[in-house]
């Protein structure tokens, strides 16, 4: 066994593998490994192992910077971080992630004021 296996049987933990024919265990790493099959393998011919090593790093830059990716709404992967430098805090909810452009939905009703005086009711809606 190697060195991998024996440590992780160690933690605890066990080795999890994708069983023949069922891709659908882990579609992230299926859709890629699809993708780059059929953009990169494909369509090269490679003549030496350095050559390979420079058309896949080649592809793996531009799939990684300049590509758009569905799942980051058709964004390069640069575009997309930068939106996320101006998104809101990841516990922003309601008015906080509003006010950073955010996606959370609104509070379905209001706080609860019971036990609060007129004063302290007041000061919350005022704010």
């Amino acid at each position: 066994m190697s060195q991998f296996g024996d440590g992780n049987q160690k933690g605890g933990g066990a080795t999890l593998t994708i069983e023949p024919g069922k891709p659908w265990q882990n579609g992230a790493t299926e859709s890629f490994n699809g993708k780059f099959r059929d953009e990169c393998l494909s369509l090269e011919w490679f003549r030496s192992r350095a050559e390979a090593k420079i058309v896949i790093e080649s592809w793996r830059r531009h799939y990684n910077e300049v590509r758009p990716h569905s799942s980051l709404g058709y964004l390069t992967p640069a575009a997309f971080a930068a939106k996320l430098k101006h998104a809101a805090p990841a516990q922003a909810t309601g008015r906080d992630a509003a006010l950073h452009r955010g996606s959370a939905p609104r509070p379905v009703a209001p706080p609860s004021r019971e036990g609060q005086t007129e004063q302290e009711t007041e000061a919350a809606f005022s704010s």
